[in-house]
């Protein structure tokens, strides 16, 4: 019979499990350009107008290390429960339809760009971190998306059925195939084959970034780098 291994002590697990929460943070840090220097930093030492009074933890404001809530893994941020106006999009040959509500990452990042809730807002027991200036963002905030998202690129949808996209007469939005969208490395898709914020943007990294000429947080040199892991412009 097959000895089962002994289950590690209570207190040994929680530590290991803080211990690999911090490792991962420190990882995150050390990506491309140190979130310390871009606008993601909202502790007191962040360059950003919107920051702690004298929280210095950087990762606090969006991770926990342990009892996190199991609907999102190490999340800190209380999220936002506003209902969005999405932007509409063709699936296959069916008619136009709207494009689902934000899910899972874009979700996360939406509970503060979307303005409705207030920066520092730490879901739990944990409360409030204390904030100079304004919490929330306000229209004409650099990064304030608002909830009427039908003017931006829909999100939280499933590269499952070809032609997935936007409907504008402005550009020609072919798509490459399903396959190739999938696999691509440049603007990854998540583990369920969905189209979200951190497809183009990197929360951890700044480092591509060029004012007028490359977004913020995106995942690449270029912007047409990213737009054509996905897009057959022609």
């Amino acid at each position: 019979m097959m000895k089962l291994a002994p289950r590690l002590p209570l207190r040994r697990r929680f530590l290991q499990g803080i211990a690999w929460s911090l490792v991962t943070c420190a990882i995150a840090l050390g990506q491309g350009s140190d979130i310390a220097n871009t606008p993601h930093n909202l502790s007191a030492s962040g360059p950003g107008s919107i920051k702690a009074t004298s929280e210095t933890e950087i990762c606090k404001f969006c991770h926990v290390p342990h009892n996190s809530r199991s609907a999102e893994a190490l999340w800190a941020q209380q999220l936002s429960e506003a209902i969005y106006r999405t932007p509409p999009i063709r699936t296959g040959e069916s008619q136009l339809q709207t494009a689902p509500q934000p899910g899972g990452s874009s979700r996360l990042c939406l509970s503060c760009h979307d303005g409705t809730v207030a920066m520092g807002e730490i879901s739990g027991s944990r409360g409030r971190i204390r904030m100079a200036g304004r919490q929330k963002f306000q229209p004409g905030d650099p990064g304030y998306l608002g909830t009427d998202l039908s003017g931006s690129h829909p999100v939280s949808f499933e590269i499952s059925a070809r032609p997935i996209g936007a409907e504008s007469p402005a550009i020609d939005i072919g798509l490459h195939e399903v396959s190739a969208i999938i696999s691509n490395t440049v603007a990854p898709l998540d583990a369920n084959n969905k189209m979200q914020c951190t497809t183009c943007h990197d929360p951890h990294s700044d480092a591509y970034y060029r004012p007028g000429i490359v977004p913020r947080f995106w995942v690449a040199p270029t912007v047409q780098e990213v737009c054509t892991s996905c897009h057959a412009l022609r």
